[in-house]
């Protein structure tokens, strides 16, 4: 019984969960102080104006809210105004059509942070399509409503995102901890001696793709204020979590030594300790629930002596067996990593005083920047340019399924078919693919929900219910877009129910429009497309870059703490990027298998070789009494010079003439373990960087 309240802490405890609920309260206040006023019908379309702002209300940097809820609000006004007059000319509204697909299109060129943008403009747009307005002057009444319900809901966004700025950070950094478990549980299973080796590491590189998705969303988040004491905590915590991560991620660098190893006693050992720290990770989210919380690192110092003493019977009964090295330097890389567990705890509690780290540190390098400017719009006017193409592909899409309506008229509906398109049609195939079975499965399972509800619920449950999937589509945008349309189809289909108890022929029709809407986009998704294996050269170059550059940093004996921490978050994330990429690919047609299994082989040689790199820092600071500094200054400087040279393009073959002054001796020191290690470790970086290397540069990926 004592895990079920933390059970459902966990649960509940998350950021798209609040947001969702943040929204849901905000539409509802939005919608009712109109309506008590004015009557159901304007309360219900002053909703409407608050519902298509809400779908920009991320957790979004303080710094951001207001401009991003301004864009929404005038987003909403324009699109709706553009939607509402129009109607009135047939030749306008089908121009108003193409020209809202163009604008969708042409302004993702932006970024991930405009697509909710985007989709309040086509919102706005096609909620504004189901009015039926007898005049221009029935049209004003009713922007003016949207203009009310936008404003009070843009207004409510600011102030909630005002009042509750520390608990948005706490909840996004929870969610990057969170994440941190969960590339720990991912970690524990690759130690699992019973698993599938193959699955379990690229189950370990998935999850660390979305540790970076979280980790940049805190850093843009916590680094954006530290002007106060609680700032400074929150990014002493996020250091402290990087660098846990780094130290576990520097454990890798002996896997392929593990992998296999007879040894099943001390890789089920590695498991346990693993796991035990990811359950301790996940714990520590807790604390954040509140402003002032207080923790204790847990004392794991008998685990970690079990676990070197068990290595240490290893060694004695094998001391030559390279395997048994590889155990003693991951079960001291994870021993330090559980003491950064622990150092995470500490800089969890409010007791402790926040640290200088940061200080030395320039945060807004490590932000991401928000695209903007009206000559990036313009530069999208190039043939070969992603956004047109998509922007094209959009707008022919949605004039398309309007043109349908307008010959059938009486089986097809314009506003949710031009609804489904927008919603379904991404820039690249492949989550265009994923999201077109998700639309149509949400809603179906969405329809039968509604009609069930409206048959056995009285309504003022109904009118909750609609509350409730107002909340559940909005959190789950981003993370799963099938309960998204799930909660989309309820909400609407009860609104409509309300407005016209009559019409239960409209839950068959919203699923005969919602797949002439998916075909629309499957069918369209095809025209002027722009394939994910088109930008493969230069993911993988910018991955080398990024590899050499975080090479450069790492391999020094006494790294630059700035330089080695920048070069570190973008090496990483070009790791993520290219298990997005490869992700991608896999559903795009006619791929080559090739291809995608030259990148898989390249995506783990770079993460073992990211790996590799990692531990250099870690390596030092457990050695770092016993090297002998400046044969190891030589050594790195020179495994340094070759590795960059390596990682250079077209560089597979590496200079095999350059000198190596010392290596060959320096690996063979015996008198000296220390430098023994260190001989070994950058022979392995060097061996890695040389496999990175020869995978970028196979013709297969150039010619995919």
């Amino acid at each position: 019984m004592a895990t079920f309240p933390r059970s459902v802490s966990l649960a509940v405890f998350r950021a798209h969960i609040e947001n969702g609920l943040s929204v849901a309260v905000g539409v509802s206040l939005a919608g009712v102080s109109v309506g008590a006023a004015l009557g159901f019908a304007a309360g219900v379309a002053a909703a409407t104006g608050a519902l298509c702002v809400s779908i920009s209300d991320r957790s979004d940097p303080l710094s951001q809210k207001l401009r991003i809820m301004g864009l929404a609000f005038l987003g909403t006004v324009c699109f709706t105004a553009l939607s509402s007059f129009a109607a009135f000319s047939q030749t306008a509204f089908i121009l108003a059509a193409a020209f809202t697909g163009l604008w969708t299109g042409l302004i993702s060129a932006y970024g991930r942070w405009v697509l909710s943008l985007a989709m309040s403009c086509v919102l706005a747009f096609v909620f504004a399509m189901g009015q039926r307005f007898a005049s221009p002057s029935d049209a004003a009444d009713h922007l003016i409503l949207i203009v009310c319900g936008a404003l009070a809901y843009a207004t409510y966004a600011v102030v909630v995102a005002l009042l509750f700025d520390d608990r948005g950070r706490r909840l996004l950094l929870a969610e990057a901890m969170r994440a941190f478990a969960g590339y720990l549980r991912a970690k524990a299973a690759l130690y699992n001696p019973d698993a599938d080796r193959a699955l379990a590491f690229r189950a370990l590189i998935d999850a660390h793709a979305t540790l970076a998705d979280r980790l940049q969303s805190a850093r843009d988040s916590l680094y954006a204020r530290r002007s106060h004491r609680m700032q400074l905590k929150r990014i002493d915590t996020l250091i402290a979590l990087l660098d846990a991560f780094e130290t576990v991620l520097s454990s890798d660098a002996d896997i392929e030594a593990l992998r296999g190893a007879p040894q099943r006693e001390l890789m089920w050992r590695l498991n346990g300790f693993v796991t035990q720290m990811s359950e301790e990770v996940e714990g520590l989210t807790l604390a954040l629930r509140f402003r002032h919380g207080h923790t204790a690192p847990l004392s794991h110092a008998e685990d970690a002596r079990q676990l070197q003493a068990m290595v240490a019977e290893a060694r004695a009964a094998a001391p030559d067996d390279p395997v048994i090295h590889a155990f003693i330097a991951t079960a001291n890389k994870l021993v330090l990593a559980d003491s950064y567990v622990a150092a995470l705890a500490t800089a969890l509690d409010d007791a402790t005083p926040p640290s200088a780290v940061a200080a030395g540190l320039d945060l807004e390098l490590f932000r991401q920047d928000m695209p903007q400017g009206l000559g990036l719009l313009l530069r999208q006017f190039r043939w070969r340019a992603p956004a047109l193409r998509y922007a094209i592909r959009l707008s022919l899409a949605m004039t398309a399924g309007l043109a349908l309506t307008l010959v059938f008229p009486r089986f097809a509906h314009a506003n949710w078919i031009l609804l489904t398109i927008a919603l379904i049609m991404r820039a690249n195939y492949s989550v265009t693919h994923r999201r077109r079975w998700d639309r149509v499965t949400g809603t179906l399972v969405g329809c039968a929900l509604a009609v069930t509800f409206i048959n056995t619920l009285p309504a003022p449950a109904l009118l909750l219910f609609i509350v409730l999937a107002v909340g559940t589509s909005h959190a789950y945008g981003m993370i799963a877009y099938r309960i998204t349309a799930i909660g989309a189809s309820v909400s609407s289909l009860l609104l409509l129910h309300f407005v016209d108890p009559l019409l239960h022929p409209q839950f068959f029709e919203r699923i005969v429009d919602t797949l002439i809407g998916a075909g629309l986009s499957w069918a369209f998704s095809y025209l002027l497309p722009y394939w994910e294996r088109d930008d493969l050269p230069r993911t993988v170059a910018s991955l080398l870059a990024a590899d050499a550059a975080f090479a450069d940093a790492a391999l020094r004996r006494t790294p630059i703490s700035q330089r080695y921490r920048l070069a570190r978050k973008r090496a990483l994330d070009a790791v993520a990027q290219l298990s997005g990429a490869i992700r991608r690919l896999a559903d795009e047609p006619n791929t080559n298998r090739r291809v995608l299994v030259t990148l898989g082989e390249l995506l783990g040689a770079n993460y073992l070789l990211a790996s590799d790199l990692s531990s250099m820092p870690v390596l030092v600071k457990l050695r770092a009494a016993d090297l002998d500094a400046p044969t190891a200054d030589a050594a790195i400087a020179i495994t340094r010079e070759r590795v960059v040279a390596l990682l250079k393009p077209d560089s597979a073959d590496g200079p095999h003439d350059m000198a190596l002054p010392q290596r060959d001796d320096l690996a063979g020191m015996r008198a000296n373990a220390a430098m023994e290690v260190l001989g070994r470790r950058l022979d392995h970086i060097e061996h890695a960087a040389r496999k990175v290397a020869r995978l970028a540069n196979r013709p297969v990926i150039d010619g995919a």
